[in-house]
């Protein structure tokens, strides 16, 4: 005698045989879609413009192939619409992305030091570290301390690099690591590649400018204010038309608190870092009584590049030591920016110093 099953045993195997067949079925579905896929008509551009703008497309002259995320462009086409290569090939703009600090990375804090704000009359400051009594004014009525003929086609400016291996941070870089040295033997990071920027910018500018690219820190940072002085005596003598000399460096600010301060100024739309002309003395001992030429040369400076960018020079600083600046009346120690600044913000500051700087010197030349 049959056994007949219960009523639940015939509502477990009705369950159980509807969810197989509907896992069939479903595997059935994704199994044929790469047919139904080939089966389809190409969709162009123009059809859904067409179905978009009713029949208005015919002046188009690019075609979208849907699902390709490519262009086609036709032969008669002369502007590429943005974002497209004349290769067809689709290019979405990247957006650069902005480094971000790691945990233990410390902030560099922005700070406008010309001691007067962008919407203010630029003034002539000074940061006299000396003893003596100076008025920036009186420097600005004397006579310009260059003034002898001067052979254009001749070499007129030496630059060099007392401390060549001073560095910026990397463009886009608003803070740094604690272990950073800011010093780097690779030109390309340090002052020396902001030197070459400024001689190209010179000698483009119609002043003949030699590039000493010699990072004389590098065998003995105590020592480098005389490997540098013996590399501009033997610039002069090559060169004895030279009548400047700009011993380019960069600045190292920080605060009270340890904070890291970069000079910056935004000028014709772009972040600079700010500028400041170091003038020496004989007032820690060094043969050098005719530093105030120096200083007159530097005043006039320091107004040349007030007229014309105001913000980008910080006062002038006035130092005991002679930094080598006896050698020429027309010699300066310029710091472009601090330890802070970004490269970019040190080129975008030198080709507005060049400006200034070109500028000073065709206004006496004889």
């Amino acid at each position: 005698m049959k056994r007949r099953l219960t009523v639940a045993q015939r509502q477990a195997i009705l369950k159980w045989s509807c969810l197989a067949l509907s896992l069939l079925l479903l595997i059935g579905v994704f199994a044929a879609i790469p047919y139904i896929v080939n089966a389809l008509p190409n969709i162009r551009g123009s059809d859904i413009r067409e179905v978009l703008n009713g029949n208005g497309a015919e002046n188009e002259n690019y075609d979208f192939a849907f699902g390709a995320g490519e262009f086609e462009l036709s032969e008669e086409d002369e502007n590429t619409p943005p974002g497209i290569d004349p290769e067809g090939e689709y290019e979405p703009e990247s957006p650069i992305p902005v480094p971000k600090p790691g945990e233990y990375d410390l902030p560099v804090m922005s700070s406008n030091l010309s001691w007067y704000d962008p919407d203010e009359t630029a003034t002539l400051n000074i940061i006299n570290r000396t003893k003596f009594k100076i008025e920036l004014s009186d420097y600005l009525e004397k006579d310009f301390p260059i003034n002898e003929p001067m052979d254009p086609d001749a070499p007129l400016v030496l630059i060099i690099h007392t401390h060549g291996s001073e560095s910026y941070l990397e463009n886009g870089y608003e803070f740094y690591s604690p272990e950073e040295t800011f010093r780097s033997l690779s030109e390309e990071e340090t002052v020396v590649h902001i030197g070459a920027v400024l001689c190209e910018k010179l000698n483009s500018l119609g002043i003949k400018t030699i590039h000493d690219k010699t990072m004389y820190d590098q065998t003995d940072f105590n020592r480098s204010y005389n490997y540098s002085r013996e590399g501009i005596k033997k610039a002069l003598a090559e060169y004895p038309s030279i009548r400047y000399v700009i011993d380019l460096h960069r600045d190292s600010v920080f605060d009270s608190n340890g904070n890291n301060i970069k000079p910056v100024t935004t000028l014709n739309g772009k972040k600079c870092a700010q500028l400041m002309l170091v003038v020496g003395t004989n007032e820690g001992g060094s043969d050098h009584p005719n530093w105030r030429n120096n200083l007159t040369f530097a005043t006039h400076l320091q107004q040349k590049m007030n007229e014309l960018y105001p913000t980008l020079a910080r006062p002038i600083n006035l130092r005991s030591a002679a930094f080598n600046q006896a050698l020429a009346a027309g010699s300066v120690l310029l710091e472009v920016g601090s330890c802070g600044n970004t490269l970019e913000e040190a080129e975008n500051a030198i080709l507005l110093f060049a400006q200034a700087y070109a500028g000073l010197i065709k206004e006496n030349m004889k």
